[in-house]
């Protein structure tokens, strides 16, 4: 596969000589190793239920909370994203005019890691050589949903394609856990595993802190 030129092979390694030469020679020795991943910022009902993405958008846009953040700070609303809203206005619907959205706007990410990692995907998985661009928004739409639609796209397939050995979601104190159960069912637990955050039972700022405190009481019976 053609690498395409904004994305140079050391694009992750320092900048300076000679640290940028140590890091190529030590590169190789662990490229191919597992991935234990602590936090890794997925959804576990894509593995509980293991069924097609729906569109790129849902991929790429509407799960990541830095992108949208980006975006909402240039004056982006989520309502034009497609996020939904707790009080069940209406938002954008059209997946593909939300990802136009975000290909226009996508300038802005020049230089984060974000931009870094949209990008390795783009062309790691999809295959895509082409720069996201509002010029290039529609094309490579299609190209990652036509994809999309196969076996090795699904979601515990992706996981055997890049060797992730491990993988944490990430729950709140009081998340009932119902799709850890549903893979824990399915034999899958471990490889995908569950990490505590309490911030909903220790955060005093939280409005529910108080009665997120007593749920938590009768959770575990203290």
């Amino acid at each position: 596969m053609t690498q395409p030129n904004h994305l140079h092979p050391d694009r992750l390694f320092p900048a300076s000589e000679p640290a940028r030469s140590i890091a190529r020679d030590l590169y190789p020795a662990v490229r191919d190793l597992p991935i234990v991943s602590p936090h890794g910022h997925t959804d576990p009902s894509w593995f509980a239920d293991n069924t097609r993405f729906a569109s790129p958008t849902a991929l790429f846009l509407t799960p990541d909370h830095y992108v949208l953040r980006m975006l909402k700070s240039r004056g982006i609303s989520y309502d034009a994203l497609g996020i939904p809203r707790k009080d069940g206005k209406p938002v954008e619907t059209d997946q593909r005019k939300a990802w136009q959205l975000f290909a226009d706007n996508y300038y802005l990410f020049a230089g984060t890691p974000s931009k870094t990692w949209v990008d390795h995907s783009l062309h790691a998985v999809f295959g895509i050589t082409d720069e996201l661009s509002g010029a290039t928004a529609d094309s490579i739409y299609d190209q990652i949903d036509a994809k999309l639609g196969t076996p090795d796209l699904l979601p515990r397939a992706i996981l055997d394609r890049f060797n992730v050995e491990v993988i944490a979601t990430t729950e709140f104190a009081l998340d009932p856990l119902t799709h850890h159960q549903k893979m824990a069912g399915d034999g899958y637990i471990g490889r995908v595993r569950t990490t505590y955050r309490p911030d909903d039972v220790t955060d005093p700022s939280r409005p529910a802190i108080v009665e997120n405190l007593k749920k938590l009481g009768e959770l575990t019976g203290e």
